[in-house]
C-alpha cells in the first residue's frame, strides 16, 4: 500500500479560534486547579527505578494541580527508559510496546500482543509496511499538510516510529475497531481507557552502518553516550519528480539517536489524554536567543537541528525546491508556553529529575511541556475538544503548555497546539488522492485510528 495521510486546514479558522482559545484557556489555567506552587519535584520512590504511573491512581502525588500533570508525564517517561525485565540486555520498556499496523489491519491482528513472536525484532521506525493486508500507520513526514520532511544538519532525514501500549491494543481488539463497520457504529463518545498510552518518536542517523552492523560513516560521535541509540533499517528517502519519495523500497542499515518522543496517555477523569512532549537537550535553542545561541547544552555536542549564528528570518523553512536541503531549526514557544506557573513547575521539575540522573543517558533529555484539558466535569460531560481544538461543553478548555510543539516533529507548524490536530471533531484525511471524510467521535484524539478509518473507507471504495 502506498499512501499518504494529510490532514487539511482552514488557517483563517484557526486564526480567530486561536484568539478565542487564548482567552479562555489563559482563565482555566488558573481557575481549573489551585495554584501551582513552581517547586514541582520528582517523587522520591522514582529512583533508582522507576515505577509504572498508574492512570487509575492519579494524581500520584496525591495533589490535583497543575504539577500532577506534568508528573505524570515525566514518570511515564523515565518508565518507558527502564529495563522491561532483569535479564541482562532485556529490551526497554518502551521497545516491548506494539506498532500500531499490527492490530489496526482488516479481520484484526494475527498473532497477539505485541504482534511479534518472541524471537522477532520489532520493527519500530516509519514506513516499512507496504502491503495491501495492512494500514501504513505511521509516516516520516511531519504534523501538518504537505509532505514536509525534517533534514539534520549532517544532512540526514529525521525519522519517525509509533507505538501503543497493551491496553490500547486491548480496547481496540475488544471493540473490534479493526473493521470498518464496528468504527463506523461505535458511540461518538466511547472513550479510550485509563492507562491507554501511545507513542510517537523521533530520531536522526547517528551512523550508517554495514551488513556486519560496523560504522561506514559516522554523524555523532560516540552517540550511545549521549543518546538513546538503536540499530535498525530504515528506508532510503530520494527526491523523484521535485518531491519526497521513500517508496523505491531501497533501506539502509543506521546505528540512530532518539531526539523525541511524545507521549500521551489517559488517566482518571482525563480521557482526552495528557499530551506530553521531551526533547533532546540537543535539538534547537529557543528563537529568542538567535542569532548567537552559542554551544548545546549537552557538553560540546552540536545542535541537531540549528545551523550555528543563523538568524531567526530563517528558521523553520522547509525549502519546496529544494525538500531535502537542512533545514535550520528554533523552538518558537519554551515549555509551550500557559502562565508563568506552568512554565515554572516544568523548569523545576526538569532540574529535579536531572539531579537525580548522574551518569544516565537520559539526563540529556527534558520534558518541553505537556497538555490536558478540564476532563470530566460534574455531569459526567467529557472534556474532549471538537473541531481544530474548539470547546464543545460551557467551562471546557485546554489547560498546561498552551502552544506546545515539539521541534522535531511540529518543526513547521509550531503555531498551532496538540488539539489544533488531535481532537474528536469531523477529520479530512487524504488517502492517495482521495479525500475521506472521518466523522466526529471521541476515538479520533488517536490518528492511529482516524488515519487507519479513513484508509478502510478508501479501500472500500475501491470495491
Amino acid at each position: 500500500m502506498h499512501t499518504r495521510y494529510r490532514r487539511s486546514r482552514n488557517p483563517f479558522g484557526l486564526m480567530s479560534l486561536a484568539l478565542l482559545l487564548a482567552v479562555s484557556t489563559a482563565n482555566a489555567a488558573e481557575t481549573q486547579a489551585p495554584p501551582p506552587t513552581g517547586n514541582c519535584a520528582a517523587l522520591s520512590n522514582w529512583f533508582p527505578v522507576t515505577p509504572f504511573p498508574d492512570g487509575n491512581q492519579f494524581p500520584i502525588s496525591g495533589q490535583l494541580n497543575n504539577c500532577a500533570f506534568h508528573q505524570w508525564a515525566y514518570q511515564m517517561f523515565l518508565w518507558l527508559g527502564e529495563p522491561s525485565s532483569s535479564t541482562s540486555g532485556a529490551p526497554l520498556n518502551f521497545e516491548t510496546m506494539a506498532n500500531p499496523q499490527k492490530v489496526l489491519r482488516p479481520d484484526g491482528p494475527d498473532k497477539p500482543y505485541p504482534g511479534h513472536a518472541a524471537d522477532e525484532v520489532p520493527t519500530v521506525l516509519a514506513r516499512l509496511a507496504k502491503s495491501d493486508d495492512t494500514v501504513d500507520a505511521k509516516d516520516i513526514f511531519q504534523a501538518g499538510p504537505g509532505k514536509q520532511i525534517l533534514v539534520d544538519q549532517a544532512g540526514n532525514v529525521i525519522y519517525y516510529s509509533g507505538l501503543i501500549n497493551q491496553d490500547f491494543w486491548d480496547f481496540v481488539t475488544t471493540n473490534k475497531l479493526y473493521d470498518l463497520g464496528s468504527l463506523s457504529s461505535v458511540s461518538p463518545t466511547l472513550d479510550f481507557p485509563v492507562n491507554a498510552l501511545e507513542l510517537k518518536l523521533s530520531w536522526r542517523v547517528a551512523a550508517i552502518l554495514d551488513d556486519n552492523d560496523k560504522p561506514t560513516k559516522t554523524f555523532i560521535p560516540n552517540a550511545s553516550s549521549l543518546f538513546h541509540t538503536e540499530k535498525q533499517t530504515v528506508p532510503v528517502v530520494t527526491v523523484v519528480d521535485g518531491k519526497v519519495n521513500d517508496d523505491s523500497g531501497e533501506t539502509m542499515r543506521a546505528q540512530l539517536a532518539l531526539i523525541g518522543a511524545h507521549v500521551v496517555g489517559v488517566v482518571k477523569d482525563h480521557p482526552e489524554f495528557i499530551w506530553a512532549t521531551f526533547e533532546h537537550k540537543a535539538n534547537a535553542p529557543d528563537c529568542s536567543a538567535l542569532p548567537t545561541a552559542g554551544p548545546s547544552p549537552v557538553g560540546d555536542l552540536p545542535w541537531s537541528l540549528y545551523t550555528p549564528n543563523s538568524s531567526v528570518k530563517v528558521q523553520n523553512q522547509f525549502d519546496v525546491n529544494n525538500p531535502l536541503n537542512v533545514v535550520s531549526v528554533c523552538r518558537e514557544v519554551p515549555y509551550g508556553g500557559g502562565n508563568s506557573g506552568n512554565i515554572a513547575n516544568i523548569q523545576s521539575l526538569n532540574a529535579s529529575v536531572l539531579a537525580n540522573q548522574s551518569g544516565s543517558v537520559w539526563a540529556n533529555y527534558e520534558l518541553v511541556g505537556a497538555q490536558w484539558t478540564t476532563g470530566t466535569n460534574s455531569a459526567g460531560q467529557d472534556d474532549i475538544p471538537g473541531a481544530n481544538g474548539a470547546p464543545v461543553n460551557p467551562g471546557d478548555a485546554q489547560i498546561g503548555s498552551l502552544e506546545l510543539a515539539n521541534t522535531s516533529m511540529e518543526t513547521f507548524t509550531q503555531d498551532t497546539n496538540c488539539f489544533a490536530c488531535h481532537n474528536g471533531g469531523v477529520q479530512t484525511v487524504t488517502v492517495g488522492d482521495s479525500g475521506q471524510i472521518v466523522p466526529a467521535k471521541h476515538l479520533n484524539l488517536s490518528h492511529f485510528i482516524v488515519n487507519y478509518q479513513a484508509w478502510l473507507q478508501q479501500q472500500k471504495a475501491k470495491k
